[in-house]
């Protein structure tokens, strides 16, 4: 069984006490995920609103798919831990779209706005402990370059051509350390998509709130070998990600934006502005409703 799935019956076992059972499709059972009985009844819970954005979204993450469970039917499920912590916050959006500029769109897992700020929430739950896919769309090469000329020192993203000539291969390295679990090729989409919504005036020049929501498994009842290889994934991701100057980088991208595509729609000094109040945070379950406030 794989590490991943491990997590998932650990978390399945700390909320119910129980790992039996499991969402049924032609006879298969998937024990890592609600029963069909239980996931209907959440469903049932789920806020309209939320239901519909999760329908529009590009996760199709409440339909079965090729004879597989509804993604957030499973216990380890991102969108699922997001949503249970985010539905107490009225205008709590989910599944927010951003154009890249640059190619395709970024999926962000959470959205909330008010008069003076925007909060952009990331969930992982059980993603870290899977492999992650180092094939990267040729598009990006010349932005990668710009963020290794101008983040010297910090982030340094290596490619190499691959037979197909529209993907390269990347990996993905911050003071001289390769990322193995933090996944930097999402967090560069998302951070595009944001400074695409600025340059192009979807998004107001106010307070930007980015939340990394990383649960926290080091709680879970688990056989001492899984633990400790848990354990090890989850405190080496957060290394990862606190290793990241995430102010520095969404600056990077809105100059490269700015300089390819958008010309003199803003100045130096705005974009000092915007950096000025841009701000990251990475948390855990326990500490990310007190952050959402």
């Amino acid at each position: 069984m794989s590490i991943s799935k491990k997590l998932d019956l650990a978390i399945k076992f700390d909320e119910t006490k129980t790992t039996d059972g499991g969402y049924c499709i032609d006879g298969k059972e998937y024990n890592t995920y609600m029963t069909n009985t239980e996931w209907d009844a959440f469903k049932n819970t789920m806020l309209p609103s939320a239901l519909d954005e999760y329908h529009a979204g590009g996760g199709d993450e409440l339909s079965e798919k090729n004879g597989r469970p509804p993604k957030m039917a499973c216990y380890g499920s991102s969108s699922r831990l997001i949503y249970k912590l985010s539905c107490h916050k009225k205008g709590f959006h989910y599944e927010k779209k951003l154009s890249t500029t640059i190619g395709g769109t970024a999926n962000l897992d959470g959205y909330f706005e008010d008069d003076s700020r925007y909060i952009f929430a990331e969930a992982k739950c059980h993603e870290p402990y899977s492999p992650k896919t180092n094939s990267v769309s040729k598009v990006y090469e010349k932005l990668y370059n710009f963020i290794n000329d101008q983040m010297i020192g910090n982030v340094e993203i290596k490619m190499h051509p691959r037979k197909c000539e529209r993907y390269m291969d990347v990996a993905y390295f911050a003071d001289g350390e390769k990322l193995e679990h933090f996944d930097l090729k999402q967090m560069i989409c998302h951070l595009l998509g944001i400074a695409t919504g600025v340059l192009n005036g979807e998004l107001k020049q106010k307070q930007i709130d980015f939340i990394y929501l990383l649960y926290d498994p080091t709680e879970l009842k688990l056989d001492p070998n899984t633990k400790e290889t848990i354990d090890a994934i989850y405190e080496r991701t957060c290394y990862e990600c606190n290793l990241i100057d995430f102010a520095t980088l969404l600056r990077v991208i809105l100059t490269f934006l700015k300089e390819e595509k958008y010309g003199d729609v803003m100045s130096e000094e705005c974009i000092d502005r915007i950096i000025c109040k841009f701000t990251f945070a990475l948390t855990s379950q326990e500490f990310y409703p007190i952050i959402l406030q």
